[in-house]
């Protein structure tokens, strides 16, 4: 039977969360991570903080399916290696985003408080010992200065800590 092409209607292709075409050139309609375009779906519905029953339901036709069937099938795949590994990976690389981000806005925030610390140092009216204190918390903040503590530690055993009482009483009864 001959395929034939009706051209009033629109091509349609089936396309992957990622942009990934899946055509008709691959047999097993699996996307290139190994996973169906339900499974991928299924995948980030999880990563996006839905349930496991949710991430089913958004992934799947569930609609004549019983809550107790939905949970199981939504159970066996969330502990699927491959769709929990690609949950991981999606989570990953929203944390790597979410990282760039904070840090960008901890640079910024970090740029305004050096900006107002010098314009209140610089200041004629601000008084001195408060222009020591602006410097000194900025550069601690900047982590310019640190607290120095020092753990003295000394390795002993039960013959010399004896010793040292014994002294030490002899040297108090003196």
């Amino acid at each position: 039977m001959k395929d034939t092409v009706d051209s009033t209607k629109p091509k349609l292709a089936l396309v992957a969360s990622g942009g990934e075409s899946i055509g008709k050139g691959r047999r097993s309609g699996k996307l290139p991570n190994g996973l169906t375009a339900k499974q991928e779906n299924f995948a980030q519905a999880l990563a996006s903080g839905l349930s496991n029953a949710d991430s089913y339901r958004a992934a799947y036709d569930a609609t004549s399916m019983k809550d107790n069937t939905i949970h199981t099938e939504a159970s066996k795949l969330a502990c699927n290696p491959a769709i929990a590994s690609r949950v991981r990976e999606i989570l990953d690389g929203k944390a790597i985003k979410n990282s760039m981000f904070a840090d960008r806005q901890r640079e910024k925030h970090s740029d305004k408080v050096w900006r107002t610390l010098w314009a209140m140092v610089d200041a004629a009216e601000t008084p001195p010992a408060v222009k020591a204190s602006l410097l000194s918390l900025g550069a601690k903040a900047a982590g310019m200065l640190t607290d120095k503590v020092e753990i003295d530690q000394k390795i002993t055993d039960s013959k010399s800590i004896e010793a040292e009482i014994l002294e030490r009483l002899q040297r108090l009864s003196a």
